[in-house]
């Protein structure tokens, strides 16, 4: 199964989170929901923990990244616990 995307999201530059920060941007006042990501690719210079969806949470190691495509589930939320990683990515929806 594949999809056509509509767009891209991401870093333009290697950001630092904050604790509890959610990497994927706000839509556009205008929309009705957020994104939803079929595809996206993290790349965490620091060992860090994410939670996924609001539900599930992964310790990664510095270096280690994460990454999904269209067979996986949707990304709608990414949150880092951390404050201080630094880190880039780029999704697609």
């Amino acid at each position: 199964m594949s999809r056509r995307g509509v767009g891209y999201l991401g870093s333009n530059k290697i950001e630092t989170s904050v604790a509890n920060q959610e990497i994927i941007d706000s839509p556009p006042s205008h929309w009705s929901h957020g994104y939803s990501l079929y595809k996206m690719s993290y790349l965490n210079r620091d060992s860090c923990t994410v939670i996924i969806n609001g539900k599930t949470e992964i310790y990664l190691e510095a270096g280690q990244g994460f990454e999904m495509n269209e067979n996986d589930a949707p990304i709608t939320s990414f949150v880092i616990k951390e404050t201080g990683i630094r880190y880039t990515f780029i999704g697609a929806w």
